[in-house]
């Protein structure tokens, strides 16, 4: 009976002693659970508060070298585009010249098309190859002669009037004697009135002038003038110019062509 009640005690003695220990281990590892916890937290307060301005200042340099390598390969890459967007703007003012070109070149072809009335045949149209223009020389170069059927004295026009006569033809070219030239005489009549008369070109390079009018009568400024076709080198009826200055003896007239700007000429005879 002795030993059973000594066995009991002891079987209850271990019993409380287990029971302590869990509950002193629980107790510690709560604490450390705790524990651990304020030290990570005191470690996450120590960087933000130390660690984290003195990363940033650190890092700072290597931020701003960074964003200024970006910004130099930004501008190398925008001056890279301007350099494409300039050689394609050169490239469409090329096209756009070209088309321009084009265009007028089309308009004076229409207009040359028209030019000549049912009193003409069309011998050639030609372009003009280059000018000489000289003191007491008015002529031009094209690219038409003999083989064409050009001939000498051949007459001269585009869409706006009369240009000249051919002179000295060749195989592949002919030269023009414009009506501006002093040594370019043409017989002329005003519409309105039909006063015949002798033209030829100014010194002025510019205007024609007078050099003789028949029955010594005087036309009106703004009166227009058209070859008269007597002396047989022009056809008759081609437009000529417009009379802006009268004086005793003489006029002066506006050729209706711009001889300033002839790129393509009409060679014709009568028929």
């Amino acid at each position: 009976m002795a030993i059973k009640i000594k066995s009991f005690d002891i079987s209850k003695a271990f019993k409380n002693i287990l029971i302590s220990f869990v509950f002193i281990l629980s107790f510690l590892l709560i604490f450390f659970s705790k524990t651990d916890y304020f030290i990570v937290n005191k470690v996450k307060t120590l960087s933000n508060e130390y660690v984290s301005p003195i990363t940033k200042f650190v890092s700072f340099p290597f931020i701003v070298v960074s964003n200024i390598n970006s910004s130099i390969q930004d501008f190398q890459n925008l001056k890279q585009q301007n350099l494409v967007l300039k050689e394609e703007v050169i490239r469409l003012k090329k096209w756009q010249i070209l088309a321009i070109q084009n265009s007028t070149e089309n308009k004076v072809l229409k207009k040359l098309l028209n030019a000549s009335d049912n009193n003409l045949n069309l011998v050639k149209t030609a372009s003009v190859m280059s000018r000489n223009d000289i003191l007491y020389g008015k002529i031009i170069n094209i690219n038409a002669g003999t083989k064409d059927g050009l001939v000498d004295q051949m007459t001269v026009v585009n869409h706006r009037g009369l240009i000249g006569r051919v002179i000295d033809p060749s195989l592949n070219k002919s030269r023009v004697l414009l009506l501006t030239d002093p040594n370019s005489s043409l017989s002329v009549k005003t519409v309105s009135d039909e006063i015949f008369s002798l033209i030829q070109g100014s010194d002025d390079g510019v205007h024609l002038v007078s050099s003789f009018i028949k029955n010594e009568k005087t036309p009106k400024v703004g009166d227009l003038l058209v070859t008269s076709g007597t002396a047989q080198i022009f056809p008759p009826d081609l437009l000529v110019g417009k009379i802006t200055k009268v004086t005793n003896n003489k006029f002066y007239a506006l050729p209706f062509v711009d001889f300033n700007n002839i790129d393509y000429v009409q060679i014709v005879n009568s028929k």
